[in-house]
């Protein structure tokens, strides 16, 4: 388990903890990490939701979160994450729901990947135009959020 003191490292660049059997919740302390380069956590079996402080590590170029059994929807906060260049969710099944608008705002970004997860894209002009930004792209689907009203008379 990743115990909350992993948080209290105060000039770490990377931290790489993929392949280790982690089990558990990610720690909502690692938000502390505020001069995190690289953050690798893939191939474990961690659980729970992704913490929205980790939309504070401003410095993060990395992020791998693939291969883990994560659950919930993304947070928003995730998209402050100016620096980031990859985001790999990929093989976490029971992360759901709608990407945020807030990735939009991930300029830097070239590789997404989360297929094999319940998330799914909005279908906004914003969220296209920004999709087509990213350079590598795996896990499509589309949104069931066009809403239709049904008149019965």
């Amino acid at each position: 388990v990743l115990p909350p003191e992993v948080g209290n490292f105060s000039a770490i660049y990377g931290l790489f903890l993929y392949d280790n059997f982690l089990t558990g919740a990610i720690p909502p302390e690692m938000g502390n990490l505020t001069t995190l380069m690289y953050l690798n956590l893939d191939g474990n079996t961690l659980t729970g939701a992704i913490p929205p402080e980790l939309g504070n590590l401003s410095a993060l170029v990395d992020l791998y979160l693939n291969d883990n059994e994560l659950s919930g929807t993304l947070p928003p906060e995730l998209g402050n994450l100016s620096s980031l260049e990859w985001l790999k969710l990929s093989n976490n099944p029971s992360l759901t729901g709608e990407i945020p608008s807030s990735f939009t705002n991930l300029t830097s970004l070239q590789v997404f990947y989360f297929s094999n997860t319940g998330l799914c894209e909005p279908f906004t002009p914003e969220f296209r135009i920004w999709k087509a930004s990213v350079d590598a792209w795996d896990g499509t689907r589309a949104c069931n959020s066009v809403y239709v009203p049904l008149v019965l008379r």
